[in-house]
């Protein structure tokens, strides 16, 4: 896990960020207007200016990332700088050689590459778009603030994840539906050539879903588990379960929302053994922001801090040692890695089936019902979404369900709707 490629301090956000780039912003309009000589071009580059000044004035300070405080560690949290994010460095490796095996199959087939790369980019707008926007639907219990400028911030913030590979596919397939229907491209050529790109796609994003942290599996004994540091989402996700405690237990939020965990075992001489937690109570697990346990496990500031965990009928909570905890998780499945070997091979299938396609659609069709099917089954594996519509089974499992039948749909029409003149192998 590699979650922060690197950091840019709170203090450029104090001023230097936001008038260097004034001054980088005149430096460009003035090379604009001496060299056409016409403030025409220079005028037009204004609205940029103006996004790119108001975003890194107003939005990029309210995205830092929280960090202990030097002078106080055991109070509040204070900026300590704008992460670059190796789950956003992997997306833009993701567009970047999609973009490129697009490029690579319309040279192979003499399409129209610019018509495609006007598709794509609105692909990846409405992609990004509907991806945030699923993800902050099904999440929305998270999403809490203040005011509506910290509101706004944290629905933008995606620095982090928070997006879902199915919301990124409903709002890229509209939004190619859109322009091809507007552009009078063929939309079943068309989608044939973007379905692997697509699928290569997913697979980097999911790369960086390792290095995030997020998408993970449940307990894995075996050889091939991985763990994750103090801080990481599967970590949070134990502590809450009373895993890292040395419980054992179920999870029953509905049941019970104050004290959701029941423990059902508790190992001999664990933390939670000797906190005087014992079977069949109903405890809630209460702890601070994930950057927290990263700053006590990364730093040497001397001080002690604790999570408190509350048990059903006493008056008070249990205080444990934040430096009690374990500093790494149990090893769980590495479903991102799965999820990304899929994807490549899945990647390898489209491209290379791409020239004995029976009719246009086809490709596209496959990749609709061949990855939802792969999607259900590591769903069962992973632990972070739970059950939906009172079933055992996850929301991205219902939309598997439904992008099969879809998938089905598609292949029967392009099938049934394809020119018996035309010759596909020509291409």
């Amino acid at each position: 896990m590699k979650q922060t490629l690197l950091m840019i301090p709170a203090s450029w956000f104090d001023g230097p960020l936001f008038f260097g780039w004034l001054v980088v912003g005149l430096i460009i309009m003035a090379v604009l207007y001496w060299r056409n000589g016409s403030a025409k071009e220079a005028i037009g580059f204004v609205p940029m200016y103006a996004i790119i000044a108001a975003v890194i004035y107003f939005l990029l300070p309210r995205i830092q990332v929280p960090g202990l405080n030097p002078e106080d560690p055991g109070g509040p949290m204070i900026n300590s700088g704008l992460a670059i994010r190796g789950w956003g460095f992997c997306l833009l490796m993701a567009m970047t050689l999609a973009v490129g095996l697009i490029y690579i199959r319309c040279r192979q087939i003499r399409f129209n590459f610019d018509k495609i790369l006007s598709l794509v980019f609105w692909m990846i707008v409405c992609g990004i778009a509907g991806a945030r926007l699923f993800y902050i639907i099904q999440k929305w219990d998270q999403f809490s603030a203040d005011n509506l400028g910290d509101l706004i911030a944290k629905l933008a913030d995606a620095t982090k994840g928070g997006m879902v590979v199915y919301g990124s596919l409903i709002g890229g397939v509209l939004a190619a539906g859109i322009y091809c229907k507007l552009s009078k491209l063929d939309w079943r050529k068309s989608f044939d050539v973007v379905a692997p790109a697509m699928v290569l796609g997913l697979a980097i994003g999911r790369i960086g879903c390792l290095m995030n942290g997020c998408c993970y599996g449940g307990v894995c004994d075996s050889q091939f588990g991985i763990e994750f540091p103090a801080g990481s989402p599967p970590y949070i996700h134990q502590l809450y379960e009373g895993r890292l405690l040395g419980i054992e237990s179920k999870v029953e939020e509905k049941v019970n929302p104050s004290y959701p965990v029941l423990v059902e075992s508790v190992a001999a001489d664990s933390l939670a053994a000797r906190s005087g937690i014992k079977v069949g109570d109903r405890i809630q697990v209460g702890y601070p922001q994930s950057e927290y346990f990263r700053g006590i496990h990364e730093t040497d500031l001397d001080f002690e801090s604790y999570i408190s965990v509350s048990v059903e009928g006493q008056k008070s909570a249990v205080p444990i040692s934040i430096r009690s905890l374990p500093a790494k998780s149990t090893k769980v499945h590495p479903t991102q890695i799965y999820s990304a070997v899929n994807a490549f091979l899945m990647m390898a299938v489209l491209w290379f089936y791409f020239p004995y396609r029976r009719f246009d659609g086809e490709v596209f069709a496959i990749m609709l019902i061949v990855y939802p099917i792969a999607r259900f089954v590591l769903e069962a594996i992973r632990v972070d979404e739970g059950g939906q519509l009172n079933t055992s089974l996850t929301i991205s499992q219902w939309v598997s369900m439904g992008t099969i039948l879809l998938g089905f749909a598609i292949w029967a029409y392009c099938r049934t709707t394809a020119s018996p003149q035309r010759e596909i192998a020509a291409n």
